[in-house]
């Protein structure tokens, strides 16, 4: 299981990511627009170019990051996102953080991951558990 903080933007993460890449001599290992995404009832005109997702690895870490449709502007907050291998692990994380909080995406099977899930604890924390 990994700890990886996982950046909000309003429009500009994609600049943000490169950025990081350059200043932690890292690279950037993936960028997916909206546009770009399987799934295309989140898509709208406003956000088709918006960073969807992206990270950037580097010596010792990771950076994920996206743009949030609806948000202007620059930098927006942080997410604590968990990576584990296995999806009823990552299930039963997800259940014990949402405890108390909101549920803002259920825990389930995506394009990218076999589990995945958004939820605010109730201290206000945003949270995804991602299982691949």
């Amino acid at each position: 299981m990994r700890l990886n903080p996982y950046l909000s933007f309003g429009g500009n993460a994609a600049t943000a990511l490169h950025f990081y890449a350059r200043v932690l001599d890292g690279e950037v290992a993936s960028l997916m627009k909206m546009a770009d995404m399987p799934d295309q009832s989140w898509v709208t005109d406003a956000n088709r170019e918006m960073l969807a997702h992206g990270h950037v690895t580097f010596e010792g870490g990771e950076i994920h990051a996206s743009d949030m449709p609806g948000a202007e502007g620059g930098y927006r907050g942080v997410t604590l996102q968990i990576n584990c291998g296995d999806p009823a692990r990552g299930k039963a994380l997800f259940d014990r953080l949402a405890e108390g909080g909101e549920v803002t995406m259920a825990f389930a099977e995506t394009f990218w991951a076999k589990g995945f899930g958004t939820c605010t604890d109730r201290f206000g924390v945003p949270w995804m558990v991602n299982c691949q």
